[in-house]
């Protein structure tokens, strides 16, 4: 399979142009290509789409809280730890 002139052409102004560009260009040709197809949808199916985003966001969010309440949690507790243990060894000392 050859590639044709015209690939081998994007190919190099890729290259003279950086690797940035070309990234925008494609994520350029995505967002058309993705409005087009959003825009075929039903009103249902697109409200069905967004609510399954909302859902899958409010989700993600409240794993994430989790985790930081549990990861503050256990450092308050290493705090208290830290300072029992200092009061331990102040009364060691003494």
């Amino acid at each position: 399979m050859k590639k044709s002139k015209k690939n081998k052409d994007t190919q190099k102004a890729v290259k003279k142009t950086g690797l940035l560009r070309g990234a925008a260009k494609s994520l350029g040709k995505l967002g058309k290509g993705t409005s087009k197809r959003i825009g075929g949808l039903s009103t249902t199916q697109k409200v069905v789409g967004a609510s399954t985003l909302v859902a899958l966001g409010l989700s993600y969010l409240s794993k994430r809280r989790k985790t930081n309440a549990a990861t503050n949690g256990m450092s308050v507790s290493a705090a208290g730890a830290e300072e029992n243990l200092a009061a331990l060894d102040g009364d060691n000392a003494e």
